[in-house]
């Protein structure tokens, strides 16, 4: 840091401590210096420094607008009357994550939903939305009766409002320092919608037929003839799917409500109702929608509105290098803690036989096991698309299940048992060949004659033919990209694939090859005779 830069800071240090003795807060120079050279050491400008310590010193000190005076207001960047910024300087809703947590913006955007205030601390709380990206926003109780109460479907200029990060999600919240005016023009709202691509890997409990409270205002769910504001009532059916969408590197939570339900099952509300009277049992439905749906591919769109990626527009699809993904970080509040499911051909699963848990998860009994594959990944969940070829019934002493499955050009073992009803059921039931979905986990385990490496299902489904061509796309772009980044050193796990594999990727780059032979041969369309 240069001298003069000292200088300066040492003189607004100077300053900024004799307006606070004015108003009878002891501030020494020196710890005001402090404060302001640990922002210019980070290339905040001088200017900025200045107005970041002055408001953070005016809320240590909860002091209120009464409190400070103009020259301390005009330091902070304040007006005095309630604390609006002289210069209206406007930050879009999408560039906020940018910016980061703390930062003091002035925001045009309008109030497109008001939620029910759940705590004291705050007046208002709902959502608000300009041409760019919807947010959160929070107007907090103390020390702001002078602002005005907001109204749905008002734009508003927001100055002075401070952004707030919580794992990952951003918000603004209105204070004390705060000012919020009616606009003079309008802001058409982002609606929020986010497209995105992914397959569907889990279906949560609580999906299928549900009931719904019936009072005025209230949907929440009814769990024993009872909901949790009004007791025991008398629900209304609804139908619901809560959903985990996956693309292999990352899960997101999806809600379909009974329109988007009815559109991707094609099973309507009346039906669903009757096919629970039938068999006296609601479940049957989720179950319906597990057998039908798990394993596919969809393209989605919606809005991101808390934990959720709440779907209004839904298509199933196939496997495609050009589709989004799930990569918008717009889906970010959506996504799960969940492991994704990683796209592997059967040689590159069958040869993961070095399982390990991370250092970081500790030695936690839930701490979630990785299988580390020879394409140069740590995988805990896969999925794998294939024909099921046989199945048989090994146990001894009770049921247990296996299923060989020829994921591309190579078979993978899949064992279900007492643990897996659902996998085990459709290993025991299902006639053979046919496509088959299995999401789970690999289990390696030690024989006479080395380590055998299997396939533990958390899900298998009855797909078809579109699905299983779809799967080997799609695992091949992953295949590829794993080994280019094995390659030249770009994964984490390059040096323990070459001290556990020896760097041994043949029989991976064999699947790889056979998969672009049998995509190429597909492409190929004889031509049609001459006449």
């Amino acid at each position: 840091m240069s001298v003069n830069t000292n200088s300066d800071v040492a003189s607004r240090a100077a300053n900024i401590s004799g307006e606070f003795e004015t108003i009878g807060v002891d501030m020494s120079p020196a710890s005001v210096e402090e404060q302001m050279e640990s922002m210019t050491a980070f290339k905040v400008p001088v200017d900025d420094a200045q107005v970041a310590v002055v408001r953070k010193l005016i809320d240590e000190f909860d002091l209120s607008d009464d409190d400070v005076s103009e020259d301390l207001a005009a330091l902070a960047g304040y007006s005095s009357s309630g604390g609006r910024s002289e210069d209206f300087d406007r930050t879009l809703l999408s560039e906020i994550a940018d910016l980061g947590d703390e930062e003091w913006v002035d925001v045009r955007a309008q109030v497109v939903d008001l939620w029910d205030v759940t705590h004291d601390s705050m007046a208002q709380v709902g959502l608000v939305a300009d041409e760019s990206a919807q947010m959160k926003f929070v107007k907090w109780a103390k020390n702001t009766d002078e602002l005005p109460i907001l109204e749905e479907g008002v734009t508003y200029d927001f100055s002075s409002v401070i952004t707030n990060e919580y794992e990952g999600k951003f918000s603004i919240s209105l204070n004390k320092a705060s000012s919020v005016v009616e606009a003079e023009e309008d802001v058409i709202p982002a609606d929020g919608s986010v497209s995105a691509t992914g397959t569907l890997v889990a279906i949560e409990d609580g999906s299928g037929l549900i009931k719904r409270c019936p009072e005025e205002n209230c949907s929440r769910l009814v769990t024993n003839g009872r909901c949790a504001e009004h007791g025991e009532v008398d629900g209304e059916f609804d139908l619901r799917i809560k959903a985990i969408l996956d693309d292999g590197q990352s899960a997101v939570r999806a809600l379909f409500n009974d329109e988007m339900t009815e559109a991707v099952s094609g099973m309507s509300l009346e039906e669903a109702i009757e096919m629970a009277m039938e068999t006296v049992d609601p479940t049957v439905v989720l179950n319906a929608f597990r057998d039908q749906l798990i394993g596919r591919t969809f393209e989605v769109s919606g809005p991101v509105i808390g934990d959720y990626f709440l779907v209004d527009d839904v298509a199933q699809t196939v496997y495609s290098s050009e589709q989004p993904g799930l990569e918008d970080g717009a889906l970010d509040p959506a996504r799960t803690q969940r492991q994704p499911a990683k796209r592997v051909f059967a040689q590159d699963l069958n040869q993961a036989t070095h399982s390990f848990t991370r250092p970081e998860d500790g030695e936690e009994d839930r701490a979630p096991n990785f299988s580390l594959l020879p394409s140069g990944e740590a995988a805990n969940r896969v999925f794998v698309v294939g024909t099921l070829m046989e199945t048989k019934d090994v146990g001894t002493d009770s049921e247990y299940w296996r299923g060989t499955v020829m994921a591309a050009s190579e078979s993978v073992s899949v064992y279900a048992g007492e643990y897996q009803p659902e996998a085990m059921q459709v290993l025991s039931s299902t006639e053979t060949p046919c496509y088959v979905a299995v999401i789970g986990k690999i289990h390696s385990y030690e024989t006479d004659y080395g380590i055998n490496v299997s396939l533990q299902p958390e899900h298998i489904s009855v797909v078809d033919e579109a699905v299983r061509d779809s799967w080997v796309a799609e695992t091949l772009d992953a295949t590829q990209d794993r080994l280019g980044a094995l390659e030249s050193g770009e994964t984490e796990e390059a040096d323990a694939v070459l001290a556990v594999y020896e760097g041994n990727t043949a029989d991976v780059e064999a699947a790889v090859e056979d998969a672009v032979e049998e995509l190429v041969a597909e492409m190929d369309v004889p031509e049609t005779p001459a006449q």
